[in-house]
């Protein structure tokens, strides 16, 4: 079932990644990096210039690790001469570095719940591959799929150890210090640590002074395995970088990118319910949980799950706002708890007996959520297989250059929205940015040509939005209502679409268009 859904995942992983404009332009987090992992691999004159190339990233958005296992994936294309090869490098990427870490942690939650004895396996690991954060988490290069991993590994070793606090737990620790270099969300094992030691006091299977011991233990090697895993920190340039990239990092996850990101149950719940089910489906699973931790037979598996749950759950709900693969690596195991609804043995005749209407209707939700998800993953497989199809952003570029002709001979700076598709172009110099525009950046840029996304405009005159820095907000705010009015000063309008707005400087626009679209 596994080598399956790896299969499955590399047709459309492979599709519409023709060039770094139609990467971008489709997920911009993936294009965003891209250009690191390269440099992290760049032949060198001496071995000490290829290790700090490999070390000192500088991308310090993601951890070493991360970066660390993309770059040896491409390293082997880079021998063969393949490495400038996007629709073979970006495949690779996927499906190494997002689906088939997610696969495995996916396999060791099943093997923790059921360690494959009974045909609960089965339908717990088919079940988990149908939810739709799963689907699209393993769609792209991103790091969720390692941090998932990870996460499970820690919950896996900590669920070993079973209270002995030895070689496991002290495991357990390493992964959590790499867990959190990889991405921070490894702070939030705090309470999953916690209980362990208190469990273990309580059962006493420790005094207070191992107690404290083993938790100073804990906390040294996760420190030492964090520095160990962002090597650059080492360096006084890095730890400056590092911070610099943090900061900003808590900045844009607590207020948002440019206009406030709302935060909260309310805000969050259209993404909850779409990637992760119905509120009756996620009680359901919360329940069982805890009855799982109260009264189920692994009991310490259970509570270590909430104790990992709750509190990243609590962080994002509260001081953050919500995208899919932020829960990911919690909710996960929250489903796997789901498992104890169905009996290790199924007694068909004295199912009525034996089998209570609460775990009944359970299932019964259970199983309607799945289908739910079945369909949802079918279209959305479809639909991302023929995704550059007729692309109407495709069909934009296509109408732009040739709204440009009159000007095709001549080398042209094009300013494009990021969200565009705009490749390499003979005589265009095409610049983007991820920042709000205002006049300011136009003016300083002297663009001769705009290529503007509608739906930006609209996000951003939306009479909710509400700008972080509010008299800045307010000069985008002229720029984009200007924008959508088709009078963009020293801009001549020359086409507009569903899609786009294509803007030209008005120099160029009176020395050569007779006859503009309008």
């Amino acid at each position: 079932m596994a080598a399956a859904a790896f299969t499955i995942y590399i047709f459309p992983n492979a599709t519409a990644s023709d060039n770094l404009a139609m990467v971008q332009m489709f997920e911009p987090d993936e294009a965003a990096p891209l250009p690191t992992i390269f440099r992290m691999i760049a032949p060198a004159d001496t071995i000490d210039r290829a290790l700090r190339n490999f070390v000192f990233y500088e991308y310090y958005f993601y951890g070493f690790p991360y970066f660390a296992l993309s770059a040896l994936l491409v390293l082997p294309l880079q021998w063969l001469g393949l490495s400038t090869d996007l629709p073979i490098v970006m495949p690779v990427l996927r499906q190494f570095a997002s689906v088939l870490p997610s696969i495995l942690a996916l396999m060791l939650l099943v093997f923790m719940q059921d360690r494959f004895r009974t045909y609960r396996s089965i339908a717990l690991f088919a079940f988990l591959l149908t939810l739709p954060a799963v689907l699209h988490n393993n769609f792209w290069w991103h790091p969720d799929g390692i941090t998932f991993l990870f996460v499970t590994l820690v919950l896996f070793l900590l669920w070993r150890d079973n209270l002995t606090f030895g070689k496991h737990y002290l495991a357990a620790a390493v992964l959590c210090g790499i867990l959190t270099a990889t991405k921070l969300v490894g702070v939030y094992f705090f309470l999953a640590v916690g209980l362990t030691l208190f469990l273990g006091l309580y059962r006493r299977k420790i005094t207070w002074r191992r107690f404290l011991g083993m938790a100073a233990a804990f906390m040294g090697v996760m420190i030492v395995s964090f520095v160990a895993a962002n090597p650059f920190l080492l360096s006084y340039w890095g730890r400056k970088g590092y911070w610099q990239t943090l900061n900003l990092q808590t900045s844009l996850l607590s207020e948002g990118y440019g206009i406030v990101y709302q935060k909260g149950l309310s805000a969050a719940w259209p993404i909850i319910n779409q990637y992760y089910g119905s509120a009756i489906f996620i009680l359901v699973a919360m329940g069982t949980a805890v009855w799982g931790a109260i009264r189920g037979p692994q009991r310490l598996l259970h509570a270590l799950i909430l104790a990992w749950w709750l509190p990243l759950t609590i962080s994002l709900l509260t001081f953050s706002h919500l995208k899919y693969q932020y829960w990911l690596p919690a909710a996960l195991p929250l489903f796997s708890c789901l498992i104890l609804l169905l009996p290790e043995k199924i007694e068909w005749r004295n199912f009525h007996q034996g089998y209570s209407w609460v775990p009944i209707l359970s299932i019964i939700v259970v199983l309607g959520q799945m289908v739910s998800f079945v369909f949802y993953d079918v279209n959305t497989y479809t639909e991302r297989l023929h995704r550059a199809e007729n692309n109407p952003r495709i069909i934009f570029y296509d109408q732009a250059v040739s709204s440009l002709k009159p000007v095709s001979e001549r080398p042209l700076l094009v300013y494009f929205d990021y969200r565009l598709y705009v490749p390499e172009t003979m005589n265009w110099t095409p610049q983007t940015t991820y920042d709000l525009l205002d006049y300011g950046f136009i003016e300083e840029n002297q663009f001769d040509v705009l290529l503007l996304l509608e739906q930006r405009i609209r996000d951003y005159l939306n009479p909710n939005a509400i700008g972080i820095d509010t008299a800045e907000f307010e000069q985008n705010q002229i720029f984009y209502r200007d924008a959508r009015d088709g009078i963009i000063t020293g801009y001549h309008l020359i086409y507009q679409d569903t899609v786009g707005l294509i803007y030209v400087r008005d120099d160029l626009y009176t020395e050569n268009f007779d006859n503009p679209k309008q």
